[in-house]
């Protein structure tokens, strides 16, 4: 399966291995003297001239580069911006808003607009313009406005594939920016796909009604076990393999295929015997994909609708038991509404996976100083303390990336190093993804009940 794409992903990872540090810094003028975003040179720095690569670099033997980590693709803003101040900022993007340009966001979340908000009112002369589209609609838009009229100035968003963190640096549509004053501050297991804003769960669900001493399984493997008559021990709710934050749970899996190993052999007292097909399209005994097999052979229901899952989880009984996987943004608003459910935070090895959203500048941005000072402010500014923050970490399930910023009264049950969950690889989920859809769509119609 997707051979065609693998082979184009390793060439491009050799090339970027080569290339992706070399290039040089960029002195970005902090004014915006043109009227339109064709008038201005695109911020990429990837476009300039590269400076020569360490010594170290170019006398790596092969065999010493195979063992380094692959590079990242990320194309850092390396302008005058990343180390100016809000206020140099705001100076600068009153000129922005002097020459007539319109600043626009496209989000994929609610909460920027919220945030917009309290943006205009700290910096009144600046008018955001915040559309609220789905990832797949933003991309999009993106691409269409980069080949033509580029409107768009900045992006907040999930990367469920990969794509976005695959295409998006490599392609010249957006530049990461680090904010100096920040950096340090900031998560570092997700900034190697860009400057992260937040941090979400991909996590089960169980019913805390149904059980009261606790989650009813303590392990990945429990939740797939069939009792002797061969009917499943639980039944299973979530998103299917089309949903790309489902997709990227069953990546991770394939890729952390040693910790479930791990994790089945802790259960049972032995190694896993592998029982998918040695033909069916993918890498052969790996534990990712025969949890898979396992799960797709028990009762499971999928649904489009990430609240129906803690719905159906807190109408289930212990006579009946339902478990959920699902984003655990969603507890919070479940709790509101008396639901009995919580998250399951006792299984061996890990719980699920984090996943971010992203906040990326686009390359053809007429207002650069404008964007940044966005960007900046989003992130609760220089301390992490701003009410720009706000909207996006002040609730339930959801975790800032800045570790200045103290989310425990929202979250006062877990923190985010409770929830013991993986990084997601952005890299590795959108080199899979497409053999995990494969693979759910054929034996989920092998064993349709």
């Amino acid at each position: 399966m997707n051979t065609a794409k693998k082979v184009l992903a390793l060439v491009l990872v050799l090339m970027m291995a080569v290339t992706a540090f070399a290039c040089g810094p960029k002195t970005e003028a902090p004014a915006a003297e043109s009227s339109t975003a064709q008038d201005k040179p695109a911020e990429n720095p990837a476009a300039e001239n590269p400076a020569d690569k360490t010594e170290d670099a170019s006398t790596a033997t092969e065999e010493q580069a195979a063992e380094q980590p692959a590079a990242s693709l990320v194309v850092r803003d390396t302008s005058d911006y990343v180390n100016m101040s809000m206020d140099e900022l705001y100076e600068e993007a009153k000129k922005e808003v002097a020459a007539g340009h319109q600043f626009v966001v496209y989000s994929e979340t609610g909460s920027t607009a919220k945030s917009v908000s309290k943006f205009q009112e700290a910096y009144p002369e600046i008018v955001v313009e915040c559309t609220k589209l789905k990832t797949n609609a933003i991309a999009e838009k993106i691409k269409l406005e980069y080949e033509g009229n580029p409107y768009c100035d900045l992006v907040i968003t999930s990367d469920g594939s990969g794509a976005i963190y695959e295409e998006w640096y490599t392609k010249g549509y957006t530049i990461a920016y680090y904010p100096a004053s920040i950096e340090a501050d900031l998560n570092p297991e997700y900034t190697p796909y860009g400057l992260p804003i937040t941090l979400e769960a991909d996590i089960w669900f169980y019913n805390t009604k149904a059980f009261p001493d606790g989650a009813p399984i303590n392990n990945w493997w429990d939740a797939v076990e069939m009792d002797e008559n061969g009917n499943s021990k639980f039944t299973i709710i979530s998103h299917e393999a089309s949903n790309l934050n489902m997709a990227s749970t069953l990546s991770n899996l394939v890729k952390n295929a040693d910790m479930l190993e791990a994790a089945y052999k802790e259960k049972y007292g032995k190694d896993i015997e592998y029982t998918y097909p040695e033909d069916s399209g993918v890498e052969p005994n790996n534990a990712g994909y025969e949890w898979l097999y396992r799960f797709l052979q028990c009762d499971h229901r999928v649904t489009n609708d990430s609240d129906e899952i803690l719905e159906t989880v807190d109408a289930s009984t212990a006579e009946a038991p339902i478990l959920g996987y699902g984003s655990g943004i969603k507890l919070g608003d479940a709790l509101e509404l008396g639901r009995n459910v919580d998250y399951i935070t006792t299984l061996s090895q890990f719980n699920g996976f984090a996943r971010a959203k992203f906040v990326l500048i686009c390359t053809k941005t007429d207002n650069p100083a404008a964007a940044r000072l966005f960007a900046l402010y989003s992130l609760g500014g220089e301390d992490g303390q701003g009410a720009g923050y706000d909207a996006y970490v002040n609730r339930m399930g959801s975790y800032p990336t800045r570790a200045s910023r103290d989310a425990s009264a929202f979250n006062p049950k877990y923190s985010f190093e409770d929830l013991r969950l993986l990084p997601t690889d952005l890299e590795f989920v959108n080199y899979n993804y497409l053999d995990v859809q494969d693979f759910w769509n054929y034996y989920a119609d092998v064993f349709k009940k």
